[in-house]
């Protein structure tokens, strides 16, 4: 089966969840607002979802059903990840994005950095309207955080890391927003949660997080385009790359060094370094209750380990 076919089928899961989640994004921006439109479109554009699908699926694992707050926030945590995609698009000069036209190239840098903002305080607004104090400070935090690993990121250019910051630094940037889905609507259960639920949610959503962003770099480097095009010519080295330096010190100063890394141990030293943490994933909810959410979460993740 086809990887869309696959990743469909769990979707279809919790489809009314999703659908619920779409139509909230519909709605967000239909002001007068010059740019509402082309926001609209952006945001509706297809998609994965993968962090609302996995927090959905996480509470309905946890509590079989979803309370209005906990759609709220993952709405919001949604409309932040889009926030930062047009942010980065900004900084990788990118062209295109879901098959559109970038806003930095249909307007310009300027207009698509506040056009990020522009989200993100909408999103920052519907999450103070929520009401939780917990959450408030979980998402603002984890937005410091994210800041944070592209600060870092970009002081970090061509230089050769060891794999812990690679690491740290995946954990900032990409696990976060992944946490605070699964953890956010944790906080919104009706119900008071043990601590032992909480550390459940954070290992698995933390691990999942740092897996997905490996796997993100792995197929990178497995497509000499995108390298060549982003990763390597702007400095930013990834785990195949730190692996295949170890070997080989020589490698940032060849021309076909995608092709290079192929020839070293790097690419299944990222595989396996992946592996580890979608399997420390799966250990976190291992005593989660069996049902058809915990069965869809542990699909998705051998989804993701062998569709690299």
């Amino acid at each position: 089966m086809l990887f869309d076919e696959k990743f469909n089928d769990i979707k279809s899961i919790i489809k009314e969840d999703l659908d619920y989640l779409e139509q909230g994004l519909k709605k967000t921006f239909t002001r007068e607002n010059p740019l509402d439109k082309d926001l609209s479109a952006f945001l509706t554009a297809p998609a994965k979802r993968l962090r609302p699908l996995l927090g959905a699926l996480f509470l309905r694992c946890v509590f079989g059903e979803i309370n209005s707050k906990q759609y709220d926030i993952l709405l919001s945590i949604e409309l932040i990840h889009n926030a930062t995609l047009i942010h980065d698009d900004v900084i990788d000069k990118a062209k295109k994005r879901r098959t559109q036209e970038t806003l930095n190239v249909k307007f310009d840098d300027n207009l698509a950095v506040v056009a990020g903002d522009y989200i993100l305080s909408v999103a920052m607004e519907k999450i103070i309207d929520i009401g939780s104090v917990e959450v408030i400070k979980l998402c603002t935090s984890a937005l410091k955080s994210t800041c944070l690993g592209e600060i870092n990121q970009y002081f970090s250019k061509f230089k050769i890391t060891s794999i812990d910051e690679y690491i740290q630094k995946s954990k900032e940037k990409t696990a976060l927003l992944f946490e605070i889905s699964v953890l956010s609507g944790l906080f919104l259960n009706e119900k008071p949660i043990d601590n032992n639920l909480k550390q459940i949610a954070t290992e698995f959503s933390q691990n999942f997080g740092i897996a997905f962003q490996i796997r993100d770099d792995l197929k990178n480097v497995l497509s000499l385009d995108k390298l060549s095009s982003h990763d390597v010519s702007s400095g930013i080295y990834t785990a195949p790359v730190i692996f295949a330096y170890q070997e080989n010190e020589n490698i940032l100063h060849e021309a076909n060094i995608a092709e290079i890394i192929k020839t070293t141990n790097g690419i299944a030293k990222t595989k396996d370094l992946m592996d580890n943490y979608f399997d420390r994933a799966i250990l976190a909810i291992q005593n989660l209750e069996g049902n058809i959410y915990k069965k869809a979460i542990l699909e998705l993740i051998e989804l993701l380990k062998i569709s690299v």
